[in-house]
């Protein structure tokens, strides 16, 4: 279970609070996470 909780950490957590943290995120927004290619991508709305 710990690695999993630092990858869920690593991968989700951390750049979506630098994304909020940084006014790239506005308020009452949605963020959807996906999974592409290798890569999680976040699309805001």
């Amino acid at each position: 279970a710990r690695p999993l909780k630092r990858a869920v950490q690593r991968y989700l957590q951390d750049p979506l609070a630098e994304k909020l943290l940084g006014g790239e995120i506005p308020d009452g927004c949605t963020v959807k996470i996906d999974e592409g290619e290798g890569a999680l991508t976040m699309m805001v709305s």
